[in-house]
């Protein structure tokens, strides 16, 4: 699953958005660093993992849907699941991170989703 760049986020299909939801649910759900097939979702702090769900989640609210919110909490992990531990950290560093580790360059990325 291709993380967007969070300015992109606005402008993702209903379905891409959807489906990176559902992909990042499934990644947090799961023991963290038992990487997948596919994903760059490893390589990412949790804070930042965490970070970045909340900005999908804002977009999915804001275009009018229902969202389950306690995946805005930084410890949620799934209905089954044990929370995470840590704290939430800054959001500072947050964008600096997933820039470095994984994305490709935001007018890359938006002529993606023009194909």
């Amino acid at each position: 699953m291709r993380l967007w760049h969070p300015a992109l986020l606005q402008e993702l299909p209903d379905k891409k958005l959807s489906t990176l939801h559902a992909s990042l649910c499934r990644v947090r759900s799961r023991p963290w660093r038992k990487p997948t097939a596919k994903t760059l979702y490893y390589n990412l702090s949790w804070g930042c993992l965490v970070w970045y769900h909340s900005l999908v989640i804002r977009e999915m609210q804001g275009r009018g849907w229902r969202v389950l919110v306690k995946w805005l909490d930084y410890s949620y992990r799934g209905k089954n699941k044990e929370p995470a531990p840590g704290e939430y950290g800054k959001e500072s560093g947050h964008l600096r991170e997933l820039e470095d580790i994984a994305f490709d360059p935001v007018e890359r990325q938006r002529k993606a989703l023009r194909v």
